[in-house]
């Protein structure tokens, strides 16, 4: 029997950036880093009653990261309502000095949701209603390509998500940039919403029936954003930007 498709709310961000926004280890209301902005997130998931949240590449701003900050995080993440999940991006890339590599037991004693397979990973969620893939990022290279190798669309009738890290072009744009997304492939995935990051600009690439955002930055210039996303089984998706309200001095 096929699963119906049920009423989900997700909240989407990305490009956190988690020790890289000037925010020194000395000030008075910091611990070793600066976690605003994704008290900024758990605010606005509880806010909308949220069933997961996305955070689709770059939560860190770089891999020398120590265990204490990565514990700090995931920490955090781990108490978000419903289920995180997490990909990686250009700046917390999965090459052979991941910090994800390093402190792979602090992730594995949470819930929440990594895809560090390079290749792609596929899973099954909120009671199989939801299917999920993502490729982990190895390489910030024009031969990475984020969404090569999408998994096709399931037989079945659960929502098809599918999280990607990269530089989106126009299938006739001659570019040079790494981790490419064209229009093509993000109409290939067939899904029913492809939850972007790279950009710290909110921008709509949707490509025919396939919903595809990125949600732009928590913080930083120009940032401040997230989005809702809203998956109904008679309405489809609803995509809506929210601001993240950073406190006075962060971002």
């Amino acid at each position: 029997m096929r699963p119906a498709r049920r009423r989900l709310r997700l909240l989407h961000t990305s490009d956190v950036h988690i020790d890289g926004f000037g925010v020194s280890n000395r000030d008075a209301d910091h611990a070793e880093v600066c976690l605003c902005p994704l008290l900024a997130i758990e605010a606005l998931a509880l806010d909308h009653q949220v069933d997961g949240v996305i955070v689709a590449g770059d939560l860190f701003d770089h891999a020398r990261m120590s265990e204490q900050g990565v514990r700090a995080v995931y920490e955090l993440l781990d108490r978000l309502p419903g289920l995180c999940i997490v990909i990686v991006g250009n700046h917390d890339v999965h090459d052979e000095t991941s910090l994800y590599r390093r402190h792979r037991s602090i992730v594995d004693a949470t819930s929440v949701l990594l895809l560090d397979q390079v290749e792609g990973s596929e899973h099954r969620l909120f009671d199989d209603t939801v299917h999920l893939w993502g490729r982990a990022m190895d390489e910030h290279s024009p031969q990475f390509r984020p969404l090569h190798g999408v998994a096709p669309r399931p037989d079945h009738d659960p929502w098809y998500l599918v999280l990607g890290h990269g530089h989106f072009v126009e299938n006739d744009e001659a570019s040079h940039r790494s981790s490419q997304i064209t229009a093509d492939d993000i109409e290939a995935t067939g899904a029913d919403y492809v939850a972007l990051g790279h950009w710290h600009v909110t921008t709509d690439v949707s490509q025919g029936p396939v919903a595809a955002w990125y949600c732009g930055a928590p913080s930083g210039r120009p940032g401040g954003n997230a989005l809702l996303v809203d998956l109904h089984p008679d309405d489809g998706v609803t995509v809506t930007t929210i601001t993240v309200p950073l406190p006075d001095g962060c971002g």
